[in-house]
């Protein structure tokens, strides 16, 4: 049949084996991915193809590697510790062929697996039907918008991707005979534990989706759940003496008892995730992790290589990602030093992919034997003189893009040469107008390509961006466009950046506000503001929508959830998003992102600061653009909707239509 079969696995190597098997008859394509599990996964012969992450990134990511691997828009993900009921694959793709509708999402029905020795846990849980069920999905629909949402590590991406199609018309149904066996034991711990991370997620959900799980905007509920912490273990330590008796029935009062401790650990799960991302408070590190990589680096430096790498690779396995990058990075260092040259630079390539300013990593990788480099990221050929090449490396975020325009072209100035800027395949289209003579792309992000800068014949090579030099960069107190101006060694005549949308997006731009209905200076245009705890959040702007006499167009990504209210602008180019920017009588936005690309337009904006920025670079646009630009209002994220909308009351002029 044309149906691809994805099943994520992460050090679930037996039960994924079984997993395959149940779903070998089918004849359908089987794609497992091993989300870099302890011991790599291995299926029987010919039963499977096996993608293997190079590290544990989550389920999301696995799911997604195995949608862009398969060879057919139909998929049927499932999970490596669900057993197929033999017509349960069957069933499902006849049922969805009967309802030809490629925006349908079928799932199937799970039970326990009869061969398991039920606990009292998995006998609440068969009553609450909280069962993750193979689901089909059409292939093209889900890639179209995103996929999954990667930054969903500890579950409920699956609620997330729902939420999200369902915004572009996703019908969810379940057909009940499509069997599944779950073939997992689950006690109180594991499900307190499995409570705990989905609260986490939960966060992150509410952020995406504000209307959703209420639970987390009640900081008073979620603080007197956490003064009931003692009673919540209580009753988790009297069902697991409960479950040690071996009690084939729920006792009585004891589906309140699961109740209760569904509901803390939930709420827990979201207290301690409004303190990660500093909602409440800083949560305290795992001392453990921090212990394991100490250890580790004493090991290192002892020279005990081998229990070294094993606990380096032990901390990738944990939840504290700061030590990632680091343990990447040492990892490589290891390798290198037991003459594993192509395995050490994979590691150094994660480190600088976890951490672009990771500056001993970079070196690492960074040891052209033709280039001599003369100050740090800077780099000169050696050898006889050749006709002028420059190569201008950017990657880093939308600010450093937009920042890297007047400083290319000071370099092209400067040079009186051919000047090519290398950046990310996100960025490539953007920075084709600057007056870079070409752009080229990479995907590898903070990697210097020196045998293709050397077959190109660049002779000198300036990689400025903050990040990568992140040191230099905090002790020089510049902002980064003076910063890498100064790494270039040029003079800036602007600091502001001019950035003409092309007859293309003009077209596209002007289609937008046909189809919507809208007239130029008659609308205002917000950048999707909200997506994190961090900013000017999404209700505010619902608030701005519904009090103000104009339409308002929010600008963002293309999975971006719609914000009640607004005109979605989703997944379009920078040179549209800067067409539209241009022609609305106002602009909203955060201090980063879209509003960079605002700053090149001559409409009025106004842009919301985040008063604990992660460094004291980050100062106001008003001050990094000087006098250039001069109609920026600047807010705290914490400035409250009624004032905004009497600036817009107050400032905004109804422009006559060009």
């Amino acid at each position: 049949m044309d149906l691809t079969i994805v099943i994520p696995s992460y050090n679930h190597n037996n039960s994924v084996v079984e997993c395959v098997l149940a779903l070998d008859h089918n004849e359908a394509e089987i794609i497992v991915v091993d989300d870099s599990s302890t011991q790599p996964v291995v299926v029987p012969p010919n039963s499977a193809r096996v993608i293997r992450h190079n590290r544990h990134r989550g389920r999301a990511a696995a799911l997604n590697t195995g949608l862009r691997a398969a060879a057919h828009d139909l998929v049927l993900v499932i999970d490596d510790d669900i057993y197929a009921a033999p017509d349960m694959v069957e069933q499902l793709v006849e049922e969805f062929n009967l309802l030809d509708n490629p925006l349908i999402a079928l799932a199937g029905h799970v039970v326990w697996d009869p061969d398991l020795p039920l606990t009292l846990t998995m006998r609440w849980l068969e009553g609450t039907g909280k069962f993750p069920a193979p689901t089909l999905l059409f292939r093209p629909f889900v890639l179209d918008y995103g996929g999954y949402d990667e930054n969903f590590t500890r579950g409920m991406e699956d609620v997330e991707l729902e939420l999200r199609l369902k915004q572009h018309g996703l019908e969810s149904r379940r057909l009940e005979s499509a069997v599944g066996f779950q073939n997992k034991i689950i006690q109180i711990r594991d499900f307190v534990e499995r409570e705990f991370t989905c609260g986490l997620s939960a966060v992150y959900l509410h952020s995406k989706f504000p209307e959703y799980l209420p639970q987390v905007d009640d900081m008073e509920a979620l603080l007197r759940n956490e003064k009931h912490a003692a009673d919540a273990e209580a009753a988790v330590s009297e069902i697991a003496l409960l479950e040690q008796a071996d009690s084939d029935t729920l006792p009585s009062g004891a589906s309140d008892l699961f109740a209760h401790v569904c509901r803390h650990y939930f709420l827990h799960g979201v207290f301690e995730g409004l303190r990660d991302m500093g909602g409440i408070k800083q949560r305290k590190r795992d001392s453990s992790t921090l212990a394991i990589y100490n250890h580790a680096c004493g090991l290192e430096e002892m020279g005990e290589l081998d229990e070294a790498r094993r606990l380096f690779r032990l901390v990738l396995h944990r939840p504290d990602e700061e030590y990632w990058s680091g343990a990447e990075y040492h990892l490589g260092c290891i390798e290198s030093a037991l003459g594993n040259a192509p395995t050490a630079d994979m590691h150094f390539v994660e480190c600088i992919r976890l951490n672009p300013g990771h500056s001993d990593a970079r070196r690492a990788l960074n040891q052209p034997s033709l280039y001599r480099e003369v100050s740090p990221n800077v780099f000169e050929m050696i050898g006889p003189p050749m006709p002028t090449r420059v190569l201008f490396i950017v990657f880093g975020d939308l600010g450093d893009v937009v920042n890297g325009f007047p400083v290319v072209a000071a370099l092209r100035e400067k040079f009186e040469a051919e000047t090519v800027w290398l950046t990310s395949p996100k960025y490539a289209g953007l920075a084709r107008a600057s007056f870079a003579d070409a752009v080229r792309e990479t995907d590898m992000r903070g990697i210097i390509p020196w045998e293709w800068i050397h077959s190109e014949g660049f002779t000198h090579v300036f990689c400025p961006e903050g990040d990568a030099n992140r040191e230099e960069w905090e002790a020089s107190g510049l902002h980064r466009i003076d910063f890498m101006a100064l790494k270039c060694g040029v003079e800036l005549e602007t600091h502001r950046t001019w950035l003409e949308p092309g007859p293309e997006a003009l077209t596209e731009a002007k289609g937008f506000l046909e189809q919507h209905g809208l007239k130029r200076g008659e609308f205002v245009a917000a950048a999707h503001i909200g997506a994190t705890s961090r900013h000017w959040p999404h209700s505010n702007l619902v608030k701005l929508a519904t009090e103000i006499d104009m339409p308002v167009v929010v600008l963002g990504e293309k999975t971006d959830p719609a914000v009640p209210g607004t005109i979605s602008c989703f997944g379009k180019s920078f040179q549209v998003v800067a067409a539209l920017i241009g022609w609305s009588a106002f602009y909203l936005g955060p201090d980063s992102g879209i509003s960079w690309i605002a700053t090149t337009t001559g409409a009025p904006m106004g842009v919301f600061m985040d008063p604990t920025p992660p460094n004291d670079l980050n100062t106001g646009f008003r001050d990094v653009l000087l006098a250039e630009k001069k109609d920026i209002e600047e807010w705290g994220i914490y400035t409250s909707p009624e004032t905004v909308i009497q600036h817009l009351r107050s400032n905004i002029l109804i422009k006559e239509p060009q």
